[in-house]
């Protein structure tokens, strides 16, 4: 490993490797263990870099390349769907993806200046830190977590106790042991070897807990994809004929307890009015089904627009989207940016966001936890629901990022959230992959891509709240910011030990 230590050319060359790595550890490859060999090299590399500045650009090569490969999907939506030149669109996404590379680069960068010679645990503290502020910051961007990569691994076991970003924090502890056995020597072999068998014991051990318990109240549901082709969707005269796709692949069903339809599968303003939905109501005269879809609502006082969730049982119940996807559903930094938009004239959707964030709908049958696309990326949003949703139900339209790697992440962020919360995911989308995920975060049934597709299935209600529902990452912010605090104590008194 010397080789490390004199020439900086190997240095990138293996740090760009592990960075490309990351995003095959993710689905659709779930290669999990790359993320432990990808950040056990990273931290290797930054315990051999010379200056702070050399581990920021390590950093930054790293995000880059993992970012790089992970989500350039995101250029699919911004050209074929958005309409925006192929060159501009790619500008766009690597431009974001510039951004999100920042944050290894600076978690690189502080680790070297501030806690070289306490790396062991502040590594993973640090980690921890700005992947939570990197789903936070300009409304968050919580995409390629690395704890969701575990969700075939054993370490899954940890997410109903700390969420995916303890899953993370456990990844980076494995990580930095590795690191540890790496730097040779008895007492280092032991300080590495013991916390990754207590890691692996505890995993077992958790993986024997029922965090939350059966009602004994099974749903018999049906999930509808009917594989609108996005660049058709919003057409004239195109909310008919999708109508009439829906309905007739929903006619066999009718005897289910809920059918669920994508998000704005009825393309539609909402309205009492609207002829699709007085053709669901006369259909549900005859049927004891509890009926859910997507669909736009405009308020008629202020004309404000919503991406919207409707439940029709006894009455009309409605979700309007809280989370909104930026550039996307709304323009941020609006007075800054509109000239802009407006002189390359980029179509930006102009919904408003929820003006609450309470996301249960309750009914005889069962409470449901709701949420709208992105939404289930955030596990603070999705926990939101708990303690009293027996059941979660997301509504999604994964069209926007044709055939690429974008909807297997989304259905693996899907399963973390079923995990987190102990309870039954059900995800319907437009063109898939739509599916069931029972709370251990295994998928009971899924839908092909781009094919109309039906999922019937029966699904068990489910009460109680994990740890992570009631307490989200309260616990483990407080004890990175400790970990950060002492070692910086402990760091600056070696180095003044060190100079004397």
């Amino acid at each position: 490993m010397k080789i490390f230590q004199k020439n900086i050319i190997y240095k990138i060359f293996f740090v760009l490797l592990s960075g490309c790595l990351i995003p095959f550890s993710f689905s659709p490859f779930n290669y999990y263990f790359l993320s432990i060999i990808s950040l056990s090299l990273l931290f290797y590399l930054w315990t051999k870099s010379k200056s702070p500045r050399e581990s920021f650009t390590l950093g930054y090569i790293f995000g880059f390349s993992m970012f790089g490969i992970g989500v350039n999907w995101l250029h699919i939506s911004i050209n074929l769907f958005g309409g925006i030149n192929i060159y501009f669109a790619i500008l766009i996404t690597y431009l974001l993806i510039a951004f999100l590379s920042l944050y290894p680069a600076i978690c690189g960068y502080i680790s070297t200046k501030y806690f070289k010679n306490n790396l062991f645990l502040s590594l993973p503290a640090l980690w921890f830190i700005s992947e939570w502020a990197r789903g936070i910051v300009l409304t968050g961007f919580p995409w390629l977590n690395i704890g969701t990569s575990q969700t075939d691994s054993i370490l899954i076991n940890f997410a109903p106790i700390i969420g995916d970003y303890g899953v993370t924090f456990i990844v980076c502890i494995i990580a930095s042991c590795i690191v540890k056995i790496i730097a040779g020597g008895k007492i280092n072999f032991l300080i590495g070897i013991v916390p990754i068998f207590l890691v692996f014991s505890l995993s077992i051990l958790f993986s024997q807990i029922n965090w939350t318990k059966s009602k004994n109240q099974d749903l018999n549901i049906t999930i509808i994809q009917g594989a609108i082709p996005q660049e058709i969707k919003w057409q004239q005269n195109q909310d008919k004929k999708s109508y009439k796709i829906y309905s007739d692949l929903t006619k066999p069903f009718w005897k289910s307890d809920l059918i669920i339809w994508p998000e704005t599968a009825i393309s539609s303003i909402y309205d009492l009015s609207n002829e699709y939905i007085k053709k669901i109501e006369m259909e549900k005269e005859k049927s004891d089904a509890i009926f859910v879809t997507g669909i736009i609502r405009q308020n008629k006082t202020n004309k404000e627009s919503y991406n919207s969730m409707l439940l029709i049982d006894n009455k009309h119940y409605i979700y309007d989207k809280y989370h909104l996807v930026p550039f996307g559903e709304y323009l941020p930094f609006k007075e800054i940016l509109y000239n802009f938009i407006r002189f390359f004239k980029i179509p930006i959707s102009n919904f408003s966001k929820s003006k609450s964030r309470l996301s249960n709908i309750d009914t005889e049958k069962a409470n449901f936890g709701m949420s709208i696309c992105y939404e289930d990326a955030f596990g603070s949003e999705i926990r939101r629901s708990m303690p009293h949703a027996d059941i979660l139900i997301n509504v999604s339209n994964d069209a926007w990022f044709g055939d690429s790697f974008a909807p297997h992440q989304h259905l693996q962020i899907a399963r973390m959230r079923a995990v987190e919360n102990g309870r039954y995911f059900l995800r319907s989308t437009n063109t898939g992959i739509s599916a069931v995920i029972n709370n251990k975060g295994e998928i009971i049934a899924n839908s092909p891509q781009f094919e109309k597709y039906t999922i019937n299935e029966n699904v068990t209600l489910y009460s109680g709240v994990t740890p992570f529902s009631k307490y989200g990452n309260k616990f483990l912010i407080i004890l990175c910011s400790l970990i950060l605090l002492f070692g910086y104590i402990f760091d600056q008194w070696k180095y003044k030990k060190i100079i004397k």
